[in-house]
Formats: structure tokens, C-alpha cells, sequence
């Protein structure tokens, strides 16, 4: 049987910038006592750890990295009173669902005040630099009668551009940090390129005053080209400017999940003492008695004890048609009754409903990591230190080779600015949490990262017979029992699957000749018949040679073979020993589901690839034209500012194609 599972708990983490961030964040945790694994989401900003290491020592070695941490969900109760083992128990009625998700609203209004103030500053700034230098617009009188005030004017330059720098002060403190503890990071970049830009021109501005001490207005004008205070001014309010999208574009990729949680009704209609009163849904508690009626959501998980009705259960199955409910039916939190009144005792609440359980799947998804970032974690542990010396390289051959100090500055702030790791750390999990989100609205649920990657790159798919291709129901009113059908959609799958150039094999504990009827019934070529439960974890460990396995099953004896398989997917239908050996839940328990998750986790693996493939490909072209390597050839440089633009654009793009994956198509054409 399979192995006991790993413990995971979650922690908020405050302050992650870019992907060396959470590559040191990783790092830090690595080293903490009993612990399995851990991986640090970017995206939601959550920290996932496996193992049973202490959660404060987790929380000490992430604040002694230089970042902030809380556990973001209430620790389970070792055992109840009767020491029966409940680990994985949740309090009774316990915090609402998705309490520790973030906000990227709140993120969104906090940039989006910083930058308000940080343009109407640098209009002012960019009015009297290229608005009276360059096309001759008016400035006060001052600072042009009886002859033009140059030292005034840098001296506004200066105040007006240090206003904007104060305003994202934030760049500089985390920037300043991170370099301090050896890991420098995006914001450390972002506050090298604007701080030297604007430290050099408070130089310029010394020395034209002096100039103008000793040669008058004519020598001071000498100086006036020479300032970056612009620059410094523009790159990090163009840099916050793609902060906010990028918090905007996030927020997005999080709506699924958002949109689930907000499902999770407030009260419920409670039946105590003969009386029914309207309560908090984290009041309700298991064996309570709950009336549901029509338009209502159903507050928590239960079994219909009096009434019927049809229940609409498309915002957890994705299907359109409402359900009939009657006495003995299950009823599951946040499907609404589209007809009827229904009596129900409470069975799962708080965190133990198939709601929350959706939730924390999509969560748990979201925090770990593919196989597939792992080049980009190890990109990410040294770009940013190979970035510092790319630039200080930069800045060392244009002096040496004799260029004036501001060209040789500005190509290497240049090189600071429009390198961008945050693209390289958002180009994962941006995809696997829309491509998670699009599973959910389906029905089809991935347990973390690696079982969507592991989607993507089936080669061989083995389907077990009874329950999964068949009903799993006998008929015997003949007399004798007779073998069960197969499902109405099975000889669709089938061809559905193959048509996708995929090995498809039926593996049965039946014997050959029933095994046989079944395959050829829904066009199935290879049979695997009269195997036991570790015979067909053999059979999965022996194709596992051949090429990446998906085992889709439903039963006690399936469990063996899901968690051998590359990827296991359990029929939604099916034991809980099943669902959980399982890295995959069919909720809708269709066999033409398990095509649909496949085509999704090779649309996402596709979408990741491109995302990495645009992340790297935009840091290898831009920064050598960043550092004016084409400048003696073509006469090409980039300005400081567009390098910021193009830094925060990128992390956009990464983001935006991500998106597009909510209009992946699943069904075959």
C-alpha cells in the first residue's frame, strides 16, 4: 500500500520581491530540522513546508533571512479524547474558508496611491527637464530673469525627483537589506539603477554650482545636460507602474480561486431545540440540522434527512444541470437549491467541507512547485549577483575604453534596471494557477504542481474496469449475476485518448475472457486480466519503464497502482483510500474527464515552457543591448528609462500569456 503522507503546513510570507527572493527564502528553510521540502509561491506569497519541522523554527529561519512569516492555517489536533490518531482533524466550525488567502486588491490600492503622487511629481520634473529644455515651455520667473538660474533649476530637479524616491522608499529599504544579507535582489537593482542615477546628478549639480561661481551662467549651462534626475525619477515610478499590473494581472490569475471562496455563505438556517435561527456558518457543527430552501446556498456539507429538491452544483462540478436531492442524498457547501425545501444533518464543516477541501487543493497547487521551474530556481540563486557584475563590468570597459563617465553610468543603470527576475519567478506559477483554476471550473483536481506537469507529460494511460470503465453494477435479476456494462461515455474516452497518440491498457482483477469483453466493447487493444492489488502496482511499475503512466481508478484495490503511477487519477466517485493515494480527483466521476485533464496539463506544460522560454530569451537580448554592446556597430543604446519600461513590461507579458490558458480547450475537436 502506499506510503503514510508527508505533513504540509502553509506560512504567509511578506516581503518576496522577485525569484531570488523565494529561492533564499527556500534556502533558509532547507536547513530548518524535519524538513521534507518546501516551496515558496511568488505569486500567492505562501510558503509550503513537508515534514515535521517545528512552525516556529520554520518562522525563525524565514525572518532570519530577512523576510516575514506566519503559519497561515490553525494547527490539527494530535488526537481527541478517545486517542484515536487525528492528525489531519480540523477544529470543529473552523476559520472561514480561504481566511489567509491575499489580497491582491489591497496590493492593487496601495501601488495605485504610490504612483498617483509619484506622476503628478514627475510631470512637474519632466515640465521643467524636457518640456522648457527641449520645446521651450515657460518656468517662473525666476528661473530664467534677468538671465536663466541653472543651479535653481537642478536644485528643483533634485528636490522634485527625491520626492519620488522617498515615495518608493520601499525599493531602497529592501533593496539596501537584501544586499546587506548577501542576497541581493530586484529591488536592490531597481535601487542601484535609480540611486546612481540620481547620486550622479548631485554630483553634476556640485559641480555646475561651482562652475557658475567661477565662469558665470555660461559655464553652469555646460553642465545642464548631464543630469539623470529624470531618469532616477522615471525608473522607479515605471517600475512601480508594472507593479501594479502585474498585481492587477495576478489578482486575475487568482479570480478562480477568489470566486470559490467567496461562494462560502456567512450563516445558516439552524434547527435547535425545535427552533430554527440563523447563525454563522462557523457556528454550525457536525450532526446540527440546517434547513435549506429555494435560492439558498447549502451552508456546510450534509445528508437530506426530509424534503426533495434539485440542487445546481456547477460552481463545484461544472455541471449545468441541477441535481435531484432526497432523503439519504448528499449535499455539499455553496451549491445552491435551485428548487424544493430540504431538511439535512450536518456531516463536514469548516475545513472539512468538499468546498474548503476544493479550496485548500487549488491552494496547495498553487504553493508548490512544478519539476519544471527548477532551471529556473537555479537561473534565479545567481542572477542577480551575475547582473551587479554585469553592470559593474559595463560601467568599467566604457570608462576604459574612453567613454565620458554619464555614457558609461547610464549603460550600466541601464543594465540594472532592465533585467528582470520577477518574469522568471512568476513564469511557473502564473500557469499553474490558471491552469488549476480551469481544472476546478471542470471538476478536475490537481493536488499540487508536479501531478499538472505529470498531466502534461502522460505517455500511457491505464484504466482500471470495474467503476472506471464500467458502472460497477451488477445485474442479477436473471437468476444469475451478469457482468457489469460499460459507462455510456467509456468507447468515447477511449477513442478520445488514443486520438491524443496516448498508449491506452484496461488492467482487471477479472478474469481474461470478462476483461476482454469490456476492452473490446469501448476499443481498448491491450488487457491486463487476473491481477491483484499489488499485481497491478507491478504492472504500473513495469510501464513506468516504457514511458510516464496515468492510472485512473476508483477502488480500495486501485490505491497501490495511483500512488505508484507518474499520475494517479481517482474517480470522484470512489473510495476515500483511492482519492487519497491519488494526485488528480475526477469530481464529476467521467471517464471523458481524464482526456480533459490531460489536454489541460499539456496546454499548461506548453504555457510554462513559453513563459520561461520569453523570461530568458528577454534577459539574454536585452541586456547586452542594455550595456551598449551593439552601440560601436550601430550606433544602438538604450536609455535608463526604457530599460525600467521594458523590466516592468516583461513580467506583464509573462503574466498575460498565462492567461490565456482560461481559453484552453478541452473537449476534442
Amino acid at each position: 500500500m502506499n506510503a503514510p503522507s508527508v505533513p504540509t503546513h502553509r506560512f504567509s510570507v511578506t516581503g518576496m520581491m522577485c525569484a531570488a527572493c523565494s529561492a533564499r527564502v527556500e534556502k533558509a528553510v532547507r536547513t530548518v530540522p524535519g524538513v521534507a521540502g518546501c516551496a515558496a509561491s511568488l505569486l500567492t506569497n505562501e510558503l509550503s513546508v513537508e515534514g515535521d519541522a517545528d512552525p516556529a523554527a520554520v518562522v525563525a529561519a524565514v525572518e532570519k533571512a530577512g523576510y516575514r512569516a506566519a503559519p497561515a492555517e490553525e494547527p490539527a489536533t494530535p488526537a481527541d479524547e478517545g486517542g484515536r490518531d487525528v492528525s489531519t482533524k480540523r477544529p470543529e466550525g473552523g476559520r472561514a474558508v480561504g481566511a489567509s488567502l491575499p489580497d491582491p486588491a489591497a496590493e492593487s490600492r496601495g501601488i495605485r496611491a504610490r504612483l498617483v503622487a509619484s506622476l503628478a511629481l514627475l510631470a512637474a520634473l519632466m515640465y521643467a527637464t524636457m518640456g522648457h529644455m527641449m520645446l521651450g515651455w515657460p518656468l517662473p520667473r525666476f528661473f530664467t530673469e534677468p538671465e536663466p538660474n541653472h543651479v535653481a533649476m537642478g536644485i528643483a530637479q533634485l528636490l522634485l525627483s527625491g520626492a519620488v524616491l522617498v515615495l518608493n522608499g520601499r525599493f531602497f529599504t529592501s533593496g539596501t537589506r537584501a544586499a546587506l544579507r548577501g542576497a541581493p535582489n530586484m529591488d536592490t537593482l531597481v535601487a542601484l539603477g535609480a540611486g546612481a542615477a540620481w547620486a550622479w546628478s548631485v554630483a553634476v549639480l556640485f559641480l555646475m554650482s561651482r562652475a557658475q561661481v567661477v565662469g558665470g551662467t555660461a559655464a553652469a549651462e555646460a553642465w545642464m545636460g548631464r543630469y539623470y534626475f529624470e531618469s532616477a525619477a522615471m525608473i522607479v515610478t515605471l517600475i512601480t507602474v508594472g507593479k501594479l499590473l502585474e498585481a492587477r494581472a495576478k489578482g486575475r490569475t487568482t479570480s478562480a480561486l477568489a470566486a470559490l471562496v467567496r461562494l462560502a455563505p456567512k450563516t445558516a438556517a439552524v434547527v435547535r431545540d425545535g427552533t430554527e435561527e440563523q447563525i454563522p456558518v462557523s457556528q454550525v457543527r457536525v450532526g446540527d440540522l440546517f434547513v435549506v430552501r429555494r435560492g439558498m446556498a447549502v451552508p456546510v456539507d450534509g445528508v437530506v434527512e426530509e424534503g426533495e429538491g434539485a440542487a445546481d452544483e456547477s460552481t463545484l462540478t461544472g455541471e449545468s444541470v441541477p441535481v435531484k436531492k432526497a432523503p439519504g442524498a448528499g449535499v455539499s457547501a455553496a451549491t445552491t437549491l435551485a428548487s424544493g425545501l430540504l431538511r439535512c444533518r450536518a456531516t463536514r464543516v469548516g475545513e472539512d467541507t468538499t468546498l474548503a477541501q476544493i479550496v485548500r487543493l487549488m491552494r496547495d497547487a498553487a504553493a508548490t512547485k512544478a519539476p519544471i521551474a527548477r532551471l529556473a530556481d537555479r537561473v534565479a540563486a545567481v542572477f542577480v549577483p551575475a547582473i551587479l557584475l554585469i553592470a559593474l563590468l559595463t560601467l568599467g570597459i566604457w570608462l576604459a575604453a574612453g567613454a565620458e563617465p554619464g555614457f558609461a553610468l547610464a549603460r550600466a543603470i541601464a543594465v540594472l534596471v532592465v533585467s528582470c527576475p520577477c518574469a522568471l519567478g512568476l513564469a511557473t506559477p502564473v500557469a499553474i494557477m490558471v491552469g488549476s483554476g480551469v481544472g476546478a471550473r471542470r471538476g478536475i483536481l490537481f493536488k499540487n504542481a508536479a501531478a499538472l506537469e505529470a498531466a502534461g507529460r502522460a505517455q500511457i494511460v491505464v484504466l482500471d474496469k470495474t467503476g472506471t470503465v464500467t458502472t460497477g453494477k451488477f445485474d442479477d435479476d436473471t437468476g444469475a449475476v451478469v457482468a457489469d456494462a460499460p459507462r455510456p461515455d467509456s468507447a468515447a474516452a477511449v477513442r478520445d485518448l488514443r486520438a491524443m497518440g496516448l498508449r491506452v491498457l484496461l488492467l482487471s482483477g477479472d478474469n481474461e475472457r470478462t476483461a476482454r469483453a469490456i476492452a473490446d466493447a469501448v476499443g481498448i487493444d491491450e488487457v491486463v486480466a487476473g491481477v491483484l492489488p499489488d499485481g497491478k502496482h507491478r504492472v504500473v511499475e513495469d510501464l513506468k519503464k516504457q514511458g510516464r503512466v496515468a492510472m485512473v481508478g476508483d477502488g480500495v484495490n486501485d490505491a497501490p497502482a495511483l500512488a505508484a503511477a507518474d499520475l494517479g487519477l481517482a474517480i470522484g466517485a470512489g473510495t476515500d483510500v483511492a482519492i487519497d493515494a491519488a494526485r488528480a480527483v475526477l469530481v464529476n466521476s467521467r471517464l471523458t474527464d481524464v482526456a480533459a485533464a490531460l489536454r489541460l496539463g499539456r496546454a499548461t506544460l506548453r504555457n510554462i515552457r513559453e513563459n520561461l522560454f520569453w523570461a530568458f530569451i528577454y534577459n539574454v537580448l536585452l541586456i547586452p543591448l542594455a550595456a551598449g554592446a551593439l552601440h560601436p556597430l550601430f550606433g544602438w543604446k538604450m536609455h535608463p528609462d526604457l530599460g525600467a519600461l521594458a523590466m516592468s513590461l516583461s513580467s506583464l507579458c509573462v503574466v498575460g500569456n498565462a492567461l490565456r490558458l482560461n481559453c484552453a480547450r478541452l473537449d476534442p475537436r
